[in-house]
């Protein structure tokens, strides 16, 4: 699995920085964001690094997806909210 020595989510995944873990299987983690915009706000990567969307296996996006839907829907039961927004940004612009 690829990993990136210098990446604060490869850093995670590897244990290094401690996260709040809400799932994990063996090609994804899901975390709670440490500055959250609002409850539930939670963080889904791959495991495998990649810099960014335009560099991701198809495998590991596909990956984070099915984890996400898992997610999504956990969320929405555990905080009773009437909707939700998935995003995915890219670059410090983001």
């Amino acid at each position: 699995m690829a990993s990136n020595p210098n990446c604060i989510f490869c850093k995670i995944v590897k244990g290094e920085i401690p996260s709040f873990k809400l799932y994990e299987d063996a090609e994804t983690l899901a975390f709670m964001d440490i500055n959250p915009v609002h409850d539930g706000h939670c963080l889904v990567i791959p495991k495998a690094h990649s810099a960014n969307v335009f560099e991701i296996a198809p495998e590991d996006f596909a990956a984070a997806a099915r984890t996400t839907a898992k997610l999504a829907r956990a969320v929405k039961v555990a905080i009773s909210c009437d909707g939700f927004n998935l995003m995915q940004a890219n670059g410090e612009g983001a």
